[in-house]
């Protein structure tokens, strides 16, 4: 998971859990302060650090420190992300999966507040196993982490784009000669236009019906007539 160091002046600094915590020592117990803050750029960089101190400004204040030293680069696509990972950190594991513009991140608090400072608008998510805020911080971030370009992953293959499924030809990657999509677009237009076709003949040959029937009762009659 490739970490960067922050740069931007403008973060989402927001705080997942805040709670007391005690350290028993020879004189007795300190008490102090534990705050699990994300930070995130809007920008594809978000991370998430555990800040510790007596009083709570001090305790959010050296979270967020913390947070802009471990920034993530997170690979997207458009709104969402590229195709579908499992984070797994310990026992939790949070599945992430790309949505369709609109739907929004259906996500618990922990997640949501990674999803969103990572500049992600739309996508699913499932946690499917520990429900500790902390834990599946650290799972959403892992799982995100590992989100890799198509181009990068063929070059370390050795393989070129055109040989991976089409949901990731998808992306923003052009590709270039890629004639096998174009033969799916031209087969699926001839068929349409055949449909369309097909009602017409069908008129036809219900007219032809119709004349036929007309001209054998003019017959019919001509003969009751003689």
């Amino acid at each position: 998971m490739a970490r960067i160091e922050a740069q931007s002046p403008e973060f989402d600094e927001r705080l997942i859990q805040l709670k007391p915590v005690a350290k028993t020592v020879k004189g007795g117990r300190k008490r102090r302060f534990s705050a699990l803050m994300v930070v995130g750029d809007g920008k594809g960089n978000v991370g998430a650090a555990i800040g510790k101190a007596v009083g709570v400004p001090d305790a959010i204040r050296k979270g967020v420190q913390k947070a802009k030293t471990r920034m993530v680069s997170v690979r997207r696509n458009g709104t969402t992300i590229p195709y579908q990972v499992i984070g797994r950190v310990g026992a939790a594991r949070v599945l992430l999966k790309p949505a369709s513009p609109g739907t929004g991140v259906i996500a618990g608090g922990p997640v949501r507040a990674v999803v969103e400072a990572a500049g992600i608008r739309d996508l699913l998510t499932k946690n499917l196993g520990s429900d500790n805020a902390i834990t599946c911080v650290w799972a959403a971030l892992e799982g995100l982490g590992r989100l890799r370009d198509p181009k990068e992953v063929a070059r370390i293959r050795g393989v070129s784009v055109e040989s991976f499924p089409r949901y990731l030809r998808r992306l923003d990657v052009k590709i270039e000669g890629d004639e096998q999509d174009d033969l799916v677009i031209k087969g699926q237009s001839a068929v349409e236009d055949n449909t369309e076709k097909e009602p017409d003949r069908v008129l036809e040959g219900s007219k032809g019906d119709n004349q036929g029937t007309g001209t054998e009762k003019a017959s019919s009659n001509s003969n009751k007539a003689k």
